[in-house]
């Protein structure tokens, strides 16, 4: 088998999150072989002590401490961890997923180079009510005091398909680490969102292979990462109207630099308009600013 590092980032607020996601990768991977890094970009002092307690269990995992109190932000805390990886193979999950059991083996029953191999998710109904192309929609738990565990795992068991392999890109997501590197990682100007989109466009422009793979089963509690803990009560709802605005400024960023908006899955999705535009060929690398790592303890 080969070797994977799981790439993980989170803040202070997602504590319990964090908890779940490593309580699922402790029953679906094997954590005496793959490493382990988990990139905290704000803390308080019980997350970052729950996390330190966990290396007892996770014999290769590393915390990766930003103390700074300007947070890098999704995009450059991904590429950081990925830059720190000793595997080849590199693997994102958001702190509010949780996985299947034996993922690693799912995953790398499939993935090969020049492939983005992305994971099937299963979301509660907060943004569909019924199973779409690409997500399973069932509720086994809108917060991780609730979540019904072993109700997910049997699911997960029930719907997988290791023969199905469809075409979109979304988190989580796995490749080998210098496919990453090529392309110079996430653009660090889309700070809250459409980060995912952009990517996607520059695989696609290297015609890299897009897969949506229907075995590796993940429950994704749903934008907890990008909203903010319990995003859809109604007395977050100024919280999340600020982060629709800040939203609609990163769609303005992607046109800027696209031209256009394409979520796109292979090169043929956007050979058309690439044929239309030549000189979009340019922005598929990326120069990413240095990050200050005096600011960044490793635990």
């Amino acid at each position: 088998m080969k070797k994977i590092t799981f790439c993980v980032n989170t803040t202070k607020s997602e504590k319990a999150h964090v908890e779940l996601l490593l309580q699922s990768l402790l029953n679906g991977i094997d954590v005496n072989f793959h490493d382990i890094i988990i990139f905290v970009d704000s803390s308080t002092p019980e997350s970052l002590e729950m996390l330190k307690a966990q290396k007892e269990v996770f014999p290769n995992l590393t915390i990766i401490h930003n103390t700074s109190d300007i947070p890098l932000n999704h995009p450059s805390n991904v590429n950081y961890m990925f830059s720190k990886a000793k595997t080849d193979i590199v693997a994102y999950l958001q702190s509010d997923m949780v996985v299947c059991l034996d993922y690693d083996k799912k995953i790398l029953s499939h993935l090969k180079d020049n492939m983005v191999l992305c994971s099937t998710r299963v979301e509660p109904p907060l943004h569909s009510q019924c199973d779409n192309p690409i997500t399973f929609v069932k509720n086994f738990g809108l917060i991780p005091d609730e979540f019904k565990y072993e109700e997910f795992l049997q699911y997960a068991e029930m719907i997988k398909n290791p023969n199905k392999l469809t075409k979109y890109f979304f988190a989580p997501f796995s490749l080998y680490k210098h496919l990453w590197l090529d392309i110079g990682g996430h653009d660090p100007i889309f700070t809250r969102s459409r980060e995912d989109s952009d990517i996607a466009m520059r695989f696609s422009l290297k015609k890299y292979d897009i897969v949506q793979c229907w075995d590796a089963i993940v429950y994704h509690f749903t934008c907890t990462s990008s909203r903010g803990i319990e995003w859809w009560k109604p007395e977050n709802r100024e919280r999340e109207l600020a982060r629709q605005q800040t939203d609609e400024e990163m769609l303005r960023r992607f046109i800027k630099k696209w031209g256009t908006f394409i979520h796109s899955a292979s090169y043929d999705d956007i050979k058309p308009y690439l044929d239309a535009h030549p000189d979009i060929v340019n922005n598929i690398i990326m120069k990413n600013p240095p990050i200050d790592e005096s600011k960044l303890i490793i635990l």
